[in-house]
Parts: C-alpha cells; structure tokens; sequence
C-alpha cells in the first residue's frame, strides 16, 4: 500500500532575529494524498509558515527570515545589519519555547532561546561564547515579498510484501511567495524555486511530481538487484532525497534563496550541497556575477576571495592554498553566489574546490574589500 502525503500550509507572519557567523498573502491551506503500491503511511505535518523580522541583539541591529516547515522545526538566517555577513540558523519549538542554533565554524554554542509573542514580536536571549545578550525582533514586511512554506514527504518499499525490504524516502520543503509584490514578480519567483511551475499550479502538486519522478528511479532497480543479498546489503538500496529551499535576503529588490539538497542512491556517502540564487525583482532576472560586478572583476574579486579563506580557515599568509587545503591555489568567483547589504558571499559545494571531507566552502567578501569593482545599483 503506498500512501503519499502532501503538506501545504499557507501562514504568513513576519519577524526576525541574529548573532555572528563562519552559509509568504493571504491564510488559506490545502493537502492532498493518493494512494499506490509502495509507500508506507508518513505522518501528517501541522502548521507552518515563514517570518521575516528586525530588531536588536545585544543593542545592535539585525535581520531575520525564520521558516517553519514540519511541526516544530525551524530554519531560517540571520545578519548584523552593520555587518551584513548571513549566519546559518536550525532550531526548534517545542511548549512555545524556540530555540535556535547557529551553524557557525567559529562555535557550536551560540544559541537563541526566547518565545513568539501575541504582539508580533520575538524576544528572549542569545547565548554564545560564554556571554548572554538580549533580543528583541518584531515582525517586519517593509519592502518584503510575503511567504508561506509546503512540505511533501514520502516512503517507498522497493519489495512489496517482503520483510526487510528495503525502502526510498522522499522529502521537499520549500518556501513559497503568495504576495507582497504584483502576480507577474510572484509567478517568476514561483518558477525559479521550481522550474516545473505554470500559472495557478500548486506546489502541492508540483512537489508530488518530483516525488513520482524518484520514486519510478528508486522501482527502476528492481531487475538489479539480487535478493538473495538484501540481508546483507540492504543499507545501499535504502535511497533517500531531500530539499529545502529558503530566504536568506528579502528586501526589495533583492531576494535570494537557498536550495540545500542531500541524495542518497548506493555508495559510500550521501551527496550533498547549497545552491544560493539571486533574484532581482524589478527586471524579473536571476542575476549572475557579471550582472553585480564590473568588467575584469574577476582578478579583484579572486583576491578577495583569497583573504576571505584565509581568515575563515586561518591560513597563514603566504601559504599556498592547494597546499593541504584546496585543489588548486586560487580561488575564483562562481555562480553559487548572492549579495547582502554589506558584501557578496560566494559557495562552494563539496568537491567542488576542495575535498568531500571539507564539506561546503562559503565566503563573504565585504564591499568594503570590493567596492571598486561593484556595479553602482548594488552598493547600498
């Protein structure tokens, strides 16, 4: 018995919160589920919904974009506005307490506790470092394009009826706009997120699609494999795909997203990797480096790039970067990139400039660093 369950909340608030860093308009709802052969059931997901939000930490000003997908889980970034550089944020609420982690290489402590209130504001405090400061962030959609967030999750059995049988799980989340801006800027921010989209499709059923897509690739591998060692081999038949797309800029016209995607299809690990896209709202484009950056930039912005990594991965001056840490002993600017208010952040995904093991490389690069070379438009 296959069973898939879609889940789509459509819940718009807006607030925001932030500490330091190492990288939806209208209520409404729908969910949707069929039957088939080979999933088992998967729970069901309550609502969720995305925030965008300004205020203070520790006195200083900062920016939130805050996700909530499944139940109690929440993903989301935040930057000093002073700063500019976007920290990583996965966190949870459970009992009304939400509690945030920073994915930050320069600690693994530093942490919001704090709660929502019912006069649209989030307050608590930031523990980091062996210090607490206060927070005080409100919902803020000046500027802002609104979203919601939909989730479709599924479970395949590869045998049917057989125990043991190994099995494919399937999950997509993503962001989704639904106002803030007028239908033709909304369709092309709906289309970029998933090039699939059509005028009035809903992601419910687009995210479906690509769950059936995985699925008939997962089934496909039934003549291959030999049953007689699924006892001792079933871990590499046990497939899983996952995606999740969010806000990491959101301030007219700018907005960028962030798709992190893990695939795991036989061997030895899980392939994994954020991609960043950078949106310009009023030309209805999705920019790339020369559009930001002016001819010959690339030398500049290579040095820079050069500096950032050295002082993320304190590598001393004058050592060559392919020396124990990089493929080769430059590094240049790529498309996985956006801007913020204060810089540009390039990322890398894993084997791309460097080993697995490495994990993704991200690099901000602050304008003050670049400005020579930054198009006049993109200097805020």
């Amino acid at each position: 018995m296959r069973i898939l369950t879609c889940l789509i909340t459509i819940m718009v608030c807006f607030s925001a919160c932030q500490p330091k860093n190492t990288s939806r308009q209208k209520p409404g709802g729908d969910s949707t589920s069929s039957a088939g052969e080979d999933s088992k059931p998967v729970p069901e997901v309550t609502v969720t919904n995305f925030q965008s939000l300004k205020g203070t930490l520790a006195g200083q000003p900062v920016t939130m974009h805050l996700a909530r997908f499944e139940a109690n889980d929440l993903d989301g970034w935040y930057f000093y506005d002073k700063v500019g550089d976007p920290i990583k944020l996965e966190g949870s609420m459970e009992n009304g307490e939400v509690r945030l982690r920073e994915d930050n290489a320069e600690s693994d402590s530093c942490v919001f506790t704090g709660h929502f209130n019912s006069d649209d504001t989030f307050t608590g405090n930031w523990t980091g470092n062996g210090k607490t400061y206060p927070f005080n962030l409100k919902k803020d959609t000046a500027g802002a394009i609104l979203f919601s967030t939909a989730v479709y999750k599924d479970t395949m059995v590869l045998f049917s009826g057989r125990e043991n049988t190994p099995e494919a799980n399937f999950t997509a989340s993503v962001v989704w706009p639904d106002g803030g801006a007028d239908e033709a800027v909304l369709d092309f921010i709906r289309k970029t997120i998933i090039p699939e989209y059509t005028p009035g499709s809903q992601p419910a059923a687009l995210l479906q699609e690509q769950s059936k897509a995985f699925g008939k690739e997962y089934t496909d591998i039934r003549g291959e494999v030999d049953t007689s060692q699924l006892k001792e081999r079933s871990f590499s038949f046990n497939w899983d795909e996952y995606s999740r797309t969010n806000v990491v800029i959101n301030k007219w016209p700018l907005l960028a997203l962030e798709t992190f995607g893990s695939s795991y299809t036989g061997g030895a690990h899980p392939n994994h990797g954020t991609t960043f896209k950078l949106l310009d709202l009023s030309t209805r484009k999705v920019l790339k480096p020369a559009d930001v950056f002016k001819p010959g930039y690339k030398k500049a912005l290579s040095a820079a790039l050069d500096k950032s990594f050295r002082k993320q991965y304190k590598v001393p001056a004058g050592e060559p970067l392919d020396k124990q840490y990089l493929f080769d002993k430059t590094i240049g600017p790529n498309d996985n990139f956006y801007i913020t208010p204060k810089g540009a952040v390039f990322s890398y995904t894993p084997y791309e400039i460097a080993a697995y093991a490495v994990g993704q490389i991200t690099l901000f690069v602050p304008f003050s660093d670049i400005k020579g070379i930054v198009k006049e438009a993109y200097l805020q």
